[in-house]
């Protein structure tokens, strides 16, 4: 049977906690044994909220991982989304959104802990993990 490559996009969350040796979340991590994607939104959420004694650490982290853009295609697909949501009035915060809408675009699966914040762009195509 053919391996079936994932593309696995790390949250904010899952690299912190993974920085911070949480057990749960490296068994995750080393259960899935992929290549590991972040975006430059996730990037920036985990480098401004680092310590001071895990600038190093991140750095070694960040640079272990595909990074994509957020580039013309994802913020066409954020725009759409954000139209559709403003409908129903059920916003959510633009970090988020522009994470999904990469995710969704490069068709990548985004592994989180926050969920609950990202749940409502399922419909629009996003893989939760």
């Amino acid at each position: 049977m053919e391996k079936v490559d994932r593309k696995i996009c790390l949250d904010t969350n899952i690299i912190i906690d993974f920085l911070r040796k949480n057990p749960k979340t490296k068994r995750i991590i080393d259960n899935l044994g992929e290549e590991f994607y972040t975006t430059q939104i996730i990037t920036f959420e985990v480098w401004s909220g680092r310590l001071k004694h895990e600038e190093n650490m991140i750095k070694d982290m960040l640079g272990s991982l595909i990074k994509i853009d957020f580039n013309e295609n994802s913020a066409l697909k954020a725009g759409d989304i954000q139209m559709k949501l403003k409908e129903t009035g059920d916003l959510i915060d633009f970090r988020d959104l522009f994470i999904a809408s990469i995710c969704i675009v490069n068709d990548l699966e985004l592994l989180t802990n926050n969920k609950k914040h990202f749940e409502k762009l399922k419909k629009f195509g996003l893989k939760l993990i």
